[in-house]
């Protein structure tokens, strides 16, 4: 009997398959969101709650395990809290290469549109010269070293000029 119930017992902290991402802001007052590499994570607390029952610090680390369409994260003091999933977006953009052009560009030149509706952050230490880019320029999109979390490469084939981005799907 005593395995039987080992074998049934709930799984505890130990067993969860952790993860490390950031605290983003989700500019809402109900929803969490965590960032890694390759995934956005848009979670709430349980049903019925109208604001958050923790306090994350936007940019922070954060140790999280999924399961299924529950997540449990950490606190700071080591607390595990769980989180319902709203939402989950894979942040890899497969069409990489060139081929692209503009469709729109922000007027500060900090965000560009694609051809293909994608969205782009773009480095603000590019602003110099990505302030005039133009829609139809041609552009090349490739993967890059991140650097301070932008993990592509926007370059302006027509400009002869390049900048570090970040993909934003919606």
């Amino acid at each position: 009997m005593t395995l039987i119930a080992a074998l049934w017992s709930p799984t505890v902290a130990a067993d969860r398959k952790w993860q490390t991402g950031t605290w983003r802001d989700s500019d809402d007052a109900r929803t969490y969101v965590i960032a890694t590499k390759t995934t956005r994570l848009h979670l709430e607390d349980g049903p019925g709650s109208e604001r958050r029952s923790l306090e994350v610090p936007v940019g922070t680390p954060v140790k999280f395990a999924i399961e299924g369409s529950r997540a449990f994260v950490l606190d700071r003091r080591g607390g595990e809290h769980e989180l319902h999933v709203v939402r989950t977006v894979d942040l890899n953009y497969t069409a990489t290469g060139a081929g692209h052009y503009i469709k729109a560009m922000s007027e500060g030149g900090l965000r560009v549109t694609l051809e293909d509706n994608s969205v782009w952050e773009l480095d603000p230490r590019s602003q110099f010269f990505t302030v005039d880019w133009e829609p139809f320029q041609g552009i090349a999109v490739r993967r890059s070293d991140s650097e301070q979390n932008f993990d592509y490469e926007i370059d302006n084939i027509e400009t002869d000029d390049g900048a570090l981005a970040r993909y934003t799907p919606p």
